[in-house]
């Protein structure tokens, strides 16, 4: 049995965690075990955790206590105590390499304690992360160190190429969802003709919350039956009031919901709409690395809105429409667009469900790490 721990920290959860869990292949056998902190994103997991307490997971600890973090470890995302199961496990297997907890285990690696460590690597910019000292030292000896490395995209392959990981030691797996759970039947009534918009993410500037909103506002007051249109926001963020304040303020409290759900009831979620708006933006530190709010999205049959950031159009391909970053006039148009012509959602639709089946696919996902830790281990 190959026993491999998933160490991701506070950020342990379900929207990865759901490719991670596959049963026996074969004659192979996998055990995985994930590795988080207290207060991790998901409680609930599909395999058994072990829980390390982190500075992350202090509250109080506020901005200050961020950048002194940053100044003496390089960052807030270590993992005490996680030298003790260096022997127990086959693989190590980590996230981003400027976590610290990244650097404790190349640590561990490079002192032959752990037998072997992989990491995924999200970043999609080049260089990124390195503004502090500490954190480009321990994002360095972590790439120095490693294994191998799996990402997610092609753009985060060429980004760790740039930063000098031979391309040899880098596999890219695209990351599914369970597309029991997302392939519903959709849940509206057929005969309602009202059309909900959907957003889901955290509710911050750079995932275009304001534009939808513009953008939103701009369709409605030009339709004929803005009753018959409305906009539903699930996450949370820093905007959130900001933005409960400003729907009131318009007087759309009627026709538009901000609202916080479980993963759990995310299907559902979906089902229950007719278009998918996330039109995320490049800032200096970020872009959207992956989406998979977009996986969940094709999954269920929703076409799609975005703007062409990122990896976006990696993930998405020819299942929605992509617009040019900040382009609001552009967002109005194609939300009418489809807003008006039903068959064109159900096109766009029919295509983002057919390519979730074939690149999108938890299971197929599964198995492919499963070839990868056994390759890995047994060369």
């Amino acid at each position: 049995m190959i026993k491999v721990a998933l160490v991701r920290g506070s950020y342990l959860n379900n929207f990865e965690g759901q490719n991670y869990f596959v049963k026996e292949l074969n004659d192979i056998q996998l055990c995985i075990t994930g590795i988080g902190s207290l207060r991790s994103i998901h409680q609930n997991l599909p395999f058994e955790v072990i829980r390390l307490p982190s500075l992350s997971d202090i509250n109080i600890i506020g901005r200050w206590g961020r950048a002194i973090a940053n100044r003496t470890l390089g960052d807030i995302q270590n993992l005490f105590g996680l030298e003790k199961y260096a022997s127990v496990f086959d693989i190590f297997h980590t996230a981003d390499p400027h976590y610290y907890y990244s650097y404790q285990l190349a640590k561990l690696r490079r002192e032959n304690k752990i037998k072997k460590l992989i990491v995924t690597s999200w970043e999609t910019i080049p260089h990124n992360n390195e503004t502090v000292f500490l954190k480009k030292r321990n994002k360095y000896f972590v790439l120095k160190n490693a294994d191998h490395f799996i990402c997610y995209t092609e753009k985060a392959k060429r980004c760790l190429i740039k930063e000098n990981v031979e391309e040899n030691k880098i596999s890219v797996v695209r990351l599914g969802v369970d597309l029991r759970r997302f392939q519903t039947l959709n849940l509206k009534n057929q005969i309602s003709r009202q059309i909900q918009i959907l957003f889901v993410g955290r509710l911050v500037p750079e995932k275009g919350i304001w534009d939808i909103y513009e953008a939103y506002k701009n369709v409605l007051y030009s339709h004929s039956k803005p009753e018959k249109v409305t906009l539903r926001f699930i996450g949370e963020g820093a905007e959130k009031n900001k933005l409960l304040k400003q729907i009131k303020k318009d007087d759309l409290d009627h026709v538009v919901s901000v609202e916080n759900r479980p993963y759990e009831e995310m299907p559902e979620i979906y089902g229950q709409a007719d278009i998918f708006v996330a039109p995320s933006k490049k800032i200096s530190t970020w872009e959207e690395q992956y989406g998979m709010v977009f996986v969940e999205a094709m999954a269920a049959g929703l076409p799609i809105i975005s703007y062409d950031t990122g990896a976006i159009e990696e993930v998405v391909g020819k299942a929605g429409i992509l617009c040019k970053e900040n382009d609001v006039l552009n967002l109005t148009k194609s939300l009418h667009h489809l807003i008006s012509y039903k068959s064109e959602r159900l096109k766009l639709g029919t295509i983002g469900k057919e390519r979730a089946t074939n690149l999108f696919d938890s299971k197929k996902t599964g198995k492919e790490l499963k070839h990868l830790y056994f390759s890995l281990l047994y060369g």
